[in-house]
Formats: C-alpha cells, sequence, structure tokens
C-alpha cells in the first residue's frame, strides 16, 4: 500500500470513529447530561490515557520547551474550545440540521486555506468534492423539511467558530506534522490538556460542578467510549492520515463521520435512516472518493487516453 493510500485509510478511520460520537452524545443529550461536562470529562480523560501511554513508552517526548508549549497551546484552542464549544453553541441558537450544513463547510473551507497557509493546490476533484460534501448535508438534514426553526445569527457566528476551529486543526496540524516537529501522540496530549484546562476553568466560572452527582455509571462509560474511540483513536488515525496526506484530502475523507454517524445511529437507536439521508450520505461518499484520488491521477488519466488515440 502505498503511503498516499495509508494517509487516506488512516481518515476513513478517523471519520468512523468520530461517527461513534453523535449517537452516544444524542443519548447522554436526551438523559440531560450537560454537554459541557461531557467535553470536559472526554478531554481530561483522553488526556491521562495518553499521558500514561507517553510516560511508560516514551517519556522524553513529554518534555518540551516554552516556544513548543505555546505553538501546542494555540493548537489546543482550536481543537477544544473552538471547535467543541462553537458547535455546542450553535446548537443552542439553531436548528441540528441549520448547525450541520454551517460545520460541515470546513472542507471546503480547509481547502481554501491550504493553498494560503501550507501551499498545497487542491485538485480539482477535490473542489468538486467539497461542494458535493455540502450537497450531501443539504440533501441529508434538510430534504425531509426538518430544518424549519428560527434563523439565528447569533448561532451562525458560532457556527462559523467551530468551522474555523476544525479547519484551522487539520491545517496547522498538517504543518507540525509534516515539518516533524512534533509527533502525534504528545501533540494530542498536550491538545487535550490545555483545551480541557482552558474548558474546565470557564465551566468552573460560568456553571460550577453540581451536575457530576446526578450523572450514573452509564454516563460516564459512554463517555469513555467517546473518549477512546472518538478521541485517542479517532485523533491518533487523523494525525498519521496528516502525514501523508494533505489537509484537504484528510478533511473530506474524514467527512466519513456522517453516513457512520447515521448508521450507528440506526444501530444504538433503532432509527432507521430516511431516503433523504441515505442519498446525502452517498453523496459524501461519492466526494470521499474524489478527494482521496491522488494529486497526479488527472494528469496519469489524460497521459493514457492520448497514448490510447
Amino acid at each position: 500500500m502505498s503511503m498516499h493510500w495509508a494517509g487516506v485509510l488512516a481518515a476513513l478511520v478517523t471519520g468512523v470513529s468520530w461517527g461513534v460520537v453523535s449517537p452516544l452524545g444524542r443519548i447522554l443529550a436526551l438523559r440531560g447530561v450537560d454537554m459541557a461536562t461531557v467535553v470536559v470529562i472526554r478531554t481530561f480523560l483522553v488526556a491521562i490515557l495518553l499521558f500514561l501511554w507517553l510516560f511508560l513508552k516514551n517519556r522524553i517526548s513529554l518534555r518540551i520547551s516554552l516556544r513548543d508549549g505555546l505553538v501546542l497551546l494555540a493548537y489546543s484552542i482550536l481543537v477544544i474550545p473552538l471547535t467543541a464549544t462553537g458547535f455546542m453553541f450553535s446548537l443552542k441558537y439553531l436548528t441540528v440540521p441549520a448547525a450541520l450544513i454551517i460545520h460541515y463547510t470546513f472542507p471546503l473551507v480547509t481547502l481554501l486555506g491550504g493553498l494560503w497557509i501550507t501551499g498545497e493546490r487542491p485538485t480539482p476533484p477535490q473542489y468538486l468534492a467539497a461542494v458535493l460534501v455540502i450537497a450531501g448535508v443539504w440533501i441529508g438534514v434538510f430534504a425531509s423539511g426538518t430544518s424549519s426553526g428560527s434563523f439565528s445569527l447569533l448561532g451562525v457566528f458560532w457556527g462559523v467558530v467551530a468551522v474555523i476551529g476544525l479547519s484551522g486543526q487539520f491545517l496547522m496540524g498538517r504543518v507540525l506534522l509534516s515539518t516533524k516537529r512534533f509527533s502525534s501522540a504528545p501533540m494530542i496530549f498536550y491538545g487535550h490538556l490545555f483545551g480541557g484546562l482552558i474548558l474546565a476553568a470557564f465551566k468552573h466560572a460560568f456553571s460550577g460542578w453540581g451536575d457530576l452527582a446526578a450523572m450514573n455509571a452509564f454516563d460516564w462509560g459512554a463517555i469513555a467510549v467517546m473518549a477512546i474511540i472518538g478521541s485517542v483513536l479517532g485523533h491518533g488515525a487523523y494525525c498519521l492520515s496528516l502525514r501523508y496526506v494533505s489537509a484537504a484530502t484528510a478533511s473530506h475523507v474524514c467527512t466519513m463521520e456522517i453516513p457512520s454517524g447515521i448508521l450507528l445511529a440506526g444501530i444504538m437507536s433503532s432509527e432507521i435512516p430516511t431516503l433523504q439521508e441515505i442519498n446525502g450520505s452517498l453523496l459524501i461518499i461519492l466526494a470521499i472518493f474524489l478527494a482521496a484520488l491522488p494529486d497526479d491521477f488527472i494528469r496519469r488519466f489524460r497521459r493514457e487516453n492520448v497514448a490510447l488515440k
């Protein structure tokens, strides 16, 4: 397997892993668990697991300079407070379909941002893939007519914050990993540690921790699964993918989270996917295929056609 397709496979693992989070998060939300608490516990659990792993396997990697610490602090703001908090608050002011359609414009933002930040020029299929992802989400969440909620500029603002955070996460991760300045595990560890501390400080100041007493064993177990599969496995595979493919390619392939989330939600909650959700998922799968094509695919295809003539 070439390094390109290894990167694509890693991004697919990320998408499926992230897809586990949505149905579990939905179940916890319906149970009345505070989503801010879920994010904080999940973040610190990831940090603890990665600390133990690094301490046992490569404890020297835990040592970072002040300069590297500041870089990772900036990265952590993108990973945890901007992305997680932005999306959470967009759901507070917008309907779920409206929040999703804004959130999943991030592959297009990543693609365009890559032109300036990483200097990686997207391929024509990747531009088409970005449009197909948006179309797939639109069909999957809006065609059923469930988007008839109130429109909020504040909700749009928070949705844009989440898109900036997620796109920035992919682009900054690509820069840091491609230069081999950081390895994956320490970057994920410090990203969650610093981001969790920032988020915990805000929660402590504004809402406190009284809701912890109401949580039961199922709630803690669900958060643990989200941390291990959605964060440790998901972010680990995501960092691996960024070593071999561009941020634009990885972000497109990671939208596998949408169809996998729909499928897992059906299994966990016995909710049969609608025809619109299936059609939207098929468009997203097509977008993943286009985004996964190697950069020189079109050039090789044209050369082969000319040779045949």
